[in-house]
């Protein structure tokens, strides 16, 4: 009887085991994207793309193929190719509709880039609404994503109609106030750039120029100068921006 309980106990602890194990075993493909994401803190959006394409090839959950497409997604916004990027957003968007906020985040900001600010800030809400994963191998939040690029619409679009300047200022504060979610380098910088044109849209042209400073000054200390945007070094965007905001110039139109 005693042999019998303790065959049980031992039984029951293995099962335990086996389960706790199988729980930290990563699916097919994610290990590519946690390369792939690691390349994009580094600015690499092209060893970004080789990793995604990686873990494509190996993906049979709907989750893997989820973040699969949408950190392919957003690596061909970086590199300028949004009709490629649409794509992949889709892809991503189809394989999960209704789960997480990151790919109708990116997708709103495509539609930013082709003019579509409507069709943008539908997206935006979409993914404030849907939010992040609180675990899985993205690592950037949607939710501080979707308040940059909605400051941005506000604060840069041709819309007359569409540009808020103080709500601008509301939402971009609240991207860099959440900084500590963002992991992505490029984000990080965007966002903040962000803030200074929604000061320059508000007139307070002189908060817009103090901003911008500071954020060259964040990017040489964490050498990100060289990182580019549709193949333009942050670096140059944030200088051609601070050049027209010294001009008392707001921006309009350009990245998101």
């Amino acid at each position: 009887m005693l042999l019998l309980r303790s065959y049980s106990v031992l039984l029951a602890v293995v099962v335990v085991v086996a389960v706790g194990v199988s729980a930290c075993v990563s699916m097919p493909g994610e290990e590519f994207i946690v390369q792939g994401q690691e390349s994009s803190l580094q600015g690499d959006w092209d060893g970004s793309i080789d990793a995604i394409n990686q873990a494509l090839t190996v993906a049979k959950d709907k989750k893997v193929l989820y973040y699969s497409y949408f950190k392919r997604c957003e690596a061909y916004i970086w590199k300028g190719q949004i009709k490629t990027a649409l794509e992949d957003c889709n892809r991503s968007i189809r394989a999960m509709p209704d789960n997480y906020g990151y790919a109708f985040a990116a997708r709103g900001r495509i539609f930013a880039l082709m003019g579509q600010p409507l069709w943008a800030l539908e997206d935006f809400n979409v993914a404030l609404k849907l939010k992040s994963a609180r675990k899985g191998p993205i690592r950037d939040s949607a939710t501080v994503i979707a308040y940059g690029a909605k400051a941005r619409v506000m604060a840069t679009s041709l819309d007359d109609s569409l540009r808020n300047g103080e709500k601008s200022i509301e939402f971009a504060k609240a991207a860099v106030g959440y900084d500590a979610y963002m992991f992505t380098p490029a984000h990080k910088i965007l966002n903040r750039d962000t803030l200074a044109a929604a000061y320059a849209e508000a007139g307070r042209f002189d908060e817009a120029v103090t901003e911008q400073k500071n954020t060259i000054a964040l990017l040489k200390e964490n050498g990100w100068g060289s990182i580019t945007y549709a193949g333009r070094s942050l670096m140059n965007i944030l200088t051609s921006h601070l050049s027209q905001f010294e001009a008392q110039k707001p921006l309009r139109g350009g990245i998101y």
